[in-house]
C-alpha cells in the first residue's frame, strides 16, 4: 500500500523488494550504477519525466550503498526529505539531513552515496542542456555548463525555496491537472530556486546588479497586466525586461515592496474577481480559476479568501449577476 501524502503518488514506477530490480529500474531512469545492500528491500520510486528534467521520489526501505559514475551530460539533485545519507563525490565528502542539506552532483565526477534504511529523497536528473539554458536566462547571456558546489544548505532561505519549489511541483503533479505550459513554468521556477540557492561559477554574475530598475520594473508590470494569464515566472519576466532574474526580483521588492510571483498572483486574482461579478456564458469557478492561471481550485480558493477575508462564491452571491456555477473541481 502506498504511503499516505508520499510526494508524486499518482506516478509510481518502481515497488519492489528485490536489489536487482531495483538496480535496474533506478539506473534506467538516471544512470547505470552499482546497488548494495545487506537483505531485502521496500524499494519506491515515484517520477515524472519531461523534456527538461526527470523529477522523482525515491527511497529504499533498507540500508543501501550506490556505487556511480560520471553522468556525463546531466546534473543530478539529491533533496534529502527523510532520514540521512552520506556522500563522496570526487574527492569532495558531505552528510546530508531531512530537511536540512542535499547534494548536486556534478556530470564530470563518479560518486558513492550511503543511504539510511528511512531515509528518501527528491531526486532530479537535469540535463547539462536544461541548466544552461535556464541559466543563460536568467543571465541574458550565453554560459558554459556552470560548475556547482556539492553541498546544497536547505535551512537557508533559498534552500527552502528550493525545497518548497520541489514539494510545489510534485503536489501539481499528483493533482492530475497539470496542463504542459504550467508544468513548464513549475520547472523553471525549481531551476531557478536552484541556480540562486547552489553556489556556482556564474553565481557572482547571476547575483550582481542589485541597484532598483526602475524602468524594468515597469516594462514587467506592464507584461504582467496584459498577459497574467500566461507563464510568468522570474525567468520569463527577465527575459521581456532583459535585466538578470536576481536583479529583476530586487527591484520589484525594493519597488513594489513584494516579490514578483506575488504581484503576478495578486492581479490574477483581481482579474479572477472581476470576473466572478460579471460572468460571461457558461463560466464556472473552475473554468475561472484555470482562465486566470490557477491549476487547483481549492488552491485558488484558499489565495481568493486570504486576499479578499471571504470565498469566491461569497462574492460571486453578492454580485449582481455574479451567478457562475459553483463546481469546485481539481
Amino acid at each position: 500500500m502506498d504511503a499516505p501524502n508520499e510526494p508524486l503518488a499518482r506516478c509510481p514506477a518502481l515497488r519492489t523488494a528485490d536489489p536487482d530490480e531495483a538496480q535496474k529500474v533506478v539506473s534506467g531512469v538516471y544512470v547505470p550504477h552499482r546497488l548494495r545492500t545487506s537483505g531485502a528491500l521496500d524499494a519506491r520510486l515515484n517520477l515524472a519525466e519531461s523534456a527538461r528534467l526527470t523529477f522523482g521520489y525515491l527511497s529504499y526501505g533498507n540500508e543501501i550503498e550506490l556505487s556511480v559514475p560520471p553522468m556525463v551530460d546531466c546534473y543530478h539533485l539529491n533533496l534529502t526529505v527523510r532520514g540521512h545519507t552520506s556522500v563522496r563525490h570526487g574527492v569532495a565528502t558531505t552528510i546530508t539531513n531531512a530537511g536540512l542539506s542535499g547534494v548536486l552532483l556534478s556530470p564530470f565526477e563518479e560518486s558513492r552515496l550511503g543511504w539510511s534504511a528511512d531515509a528518501a529523497q527528491f531526486a532530479v536528473k537535469i540535463p547539462v542542456r536544461s541548466m544552461r539554458a535556464q541559466l543563460s536566462s536568467l543571465l541574458q547571456e550565453p554560459v558554459e555548463a556552470p560548475r556547482f558546489d556539492l553541498c546544497v544548505d536547505l535551512s537557508s532561505d533559498t534552500g527552502q525555496g528550493l525545497l518548497g519549489a520541489a514539494r510545489f511541483l510534485a503536489e501539481q503533479l499528483d493533482s492530475g491537472g497539470t496542463a504542459d505550459l504550467v508544468r513548464e513554468q513549475l520547472e523553471s521556477y525549481l531551476l531557478t530556486q536552484l541556480l540562486l540557492g547552489v553556489e556556482h561559477s556564474y553565481s557572482r554574475g547571476l547575483h550582481r546588479g542589485y541597484a532598483t530598475d526602475h524602468l524594468a520594473v515597469g516594462e514587467a508590470v506592464d507584461y504582467i497586466e496584459a498577459y497574467p494569464e500566461r507563464p510568468l515566472g522570474i525567468a520569463e519576466l527577465a527575459a521581456v525586461t532583459g535585466i538578470s532574474a536576481a536583479a529583476l526580483q530586487a527591484a520589484f521588492t525594493a519597488e513594489l515592496g513584494v516579490r514578483a510571483e506575488t504581484y503576478v498572483r495578486d492581479v490574477r486574482l483581481a482579474r479572477a474577481h472581476a470576473q466572478l461579478c460579471e460572468p460571461g456564458p457558461g463560466d464556472s469557478l473552475a473554468a475561472i480559476a484555470r482562465r486566470w492561471g490557477f491549476t487547483s481550485t481549492r488552491r485558488f480558493c484558499a489565495e481568493y479568501r486570504a486576499r479578499y477575508g471571504c470565498s469566491p462564491q461569497a462574492t460571486a452571491s453578492a454580485c449582481p449577476g455574479g451567478r457562475v456555477r459553483m463546481a469546485r473541481g481539481g
